[in-house]
């Protein structure tokens, strides 16, 4: 894994954006969408309940609708680049599209990129049968 936390570090704290199922991080491509990568150069992030930011810039993780790729953009005052933890597990990151349908980070199946899709298994539910894995993401607090 990576070293997260020094004690005496005096830096700011900041996120990484791990994907616990493939053991990968967030990393913006040359398109600015968001895909899975290694975590030895891992994008750093800061969280504030409301908007995720990349980290040293004014931009943010943005959605663009169900089932495609999740951006980092200026447009940080839509609707669309307000997300919050919306498990009690806490490893489900959702934004609400213009629908209002609740909409939560998500691995593609066929690629490394991250879209949006329903949330799967939100609610401490036992009749869910679906497997959530692949929309379970982590904002692990470094500061190092």
């Amino acid at each position: 894994m990576f070293l997260n936390a020094d004690p005496t570090s005096k830096l700011t704290k900041t996120y990484i954006m791990y994907h616990p199922l493939t053991g990968k991080c967030a990393q913006v491509n040359k398109n600015n969408q968001l895909e899975l990568g290694s975590c030895e150069n891992q994008k750093r992030w800061t969280y504030d309940d409301s908007q995720i930011l990349l980290s040293d810039s004014k931009k943010c993780l943005t959605a663009s609708g169900e089932g495609h790729p999740v951006s980092v953009t200026d447009a940080c005052h839509s609707k669309n680049s307000s997300w919050e933890t919306a498990s009690i597990s806490r490893l489900h990151l959702a934004t609400i599209d213009e629908d209002g349908k609740q909409l939560c980070l998500h691995k593609d199946s066929n690629s490394s990129v991250i879209v949006t899709s329903k949330c799967i298994c939100i609610h401490d539910n036992s009749l869910c049968l679906d497997d959530p894995q692949s929309q379970w993401f982590q904002l692990v607090a470094t500061n190092v």
